[in-house]
């Protein structure tokens, strides 16, 4: 069986697999499929065997805990169609990385609100949302869809937006208040904002591509800091500080140096250590999943 391009066989071995083993199975085939996974092809992976025959039963195995759709939805398979063909009741880590050209937010929101007990949720690489029809502000659509997801997702601990960074500085902005940090995500620790591969040139003129890079990496430290101080201001002082992973190991002398020195010259540069305008400023793998 090819799982790069192939459908599973009617009589596979897969029904027979452990639950955990089917996990290991589909974060494989997210990660080296060339092709997302339909939802017939979800569904055999899925399925339980049958005890008396041995072949496949209609019956899904709903208690997964661990579900990597890396590049399916929005391509071969959507949230919609997720949402209504699944019941899943111990799911806790999401992954919805690399998504195809036709995702919708709203059919994640959906999604969502059955889903509540997610501690783990990637959506690295996902763009802004799309505004309702005679509406043009991309800002507001998303920043509203993360406020929706702040309500329904009360138990999440991690969130990864790694390659989003063309947008992530709308959560520097005036409106990004109504993404709720101190209530209803006040138990997200670790906060993934890596921007993707990193510029080859590391040095202290790296050009352009390194400039926004350095800038990048900026924005997301002070998104650290706007999480943190709005959670102390309203009494959240029991709650440690949101963890940032950058993709980048701390260890690098070289890449600390060009960080810090930047986020220095933007903490003297402001009288807010956290501002920015709404519009975007520049350019996961690993929640655990």
């Amino acid at each position: 069986m090819n799982i790069y391009t192939h459908p599973l066989p009617a009589h596979s071995n897969v029904p027979y697999l452990p639950l955990h083993l089917k996990e290991l199975l589909l974060s494989y085939i997210a990660r080296y499929r060339l092709t997302g996974l339909t939802l017939d092809q979800l569904q055999d992976l899925l399925a339980e065997s049958n005890n008396n025959t041995g072949d496949p039963s209609d019956r899904i195995q709903t208690n997964i805990k661990h579900l990597d759709l890396s590049r399916s939805i929005g391509s071969s398979l959507s949230c919609d169609e997720l949402d209504r063909s699944f019941a899943f009741t111990s799911l806790t880590h999401l992954c919805l990385a690399n998504p195809g050209t036709n995702i919708s937010w709203s059919s994640l929101l959906a999604l969502s609100r059955n889903q509540s007990d997610l501690t783990h949720l990637s959506l690295a690489y996902w763009p802004m949302a799309s505004p309702s029809p005679g509406d043009s502000d991309r800002v507001s659509a998303t920043l509203q869809s993360l406020s929706c997801l702040s309500s329904t997702l009360t138990k999440l601990q991690y969130f990864d937006l790694e390659g989003c960074s063309e947008w992530i500085s709308i959560l520097l902005s005036d409106r990004s208040h109504v993404v709720d940090w101190s209530g209803g995500w006040k138990q997200v620790r670790c906060l993934n904002l890596s921007q993707g591969p990193m510029p080859i040139a590391i040095s202290l003129e790296g050009g352009q591509a390194m400039e926004n890079w350095i800038r990048g990496e900026v924005v997301a430290r002070q998104i650290g800091d706007n999480i943190d101080n709005v959670r102390k201001c309203v009494g959240k002082l029991d709650v440690p500080p949101v963890r940032l992973e950058h993709g980048w190991s701390p260890d690098n002398f070289m890449i600390n140096f060009l960080v810090d020195r930047a986020y220095e010259r933007s903490r003297m540069e402001s009288s807010s250590p956290a501002t920015a305008t709404d519009a975007p400023t520049g350019r996961f793998r690993g929640p655990g999943l």
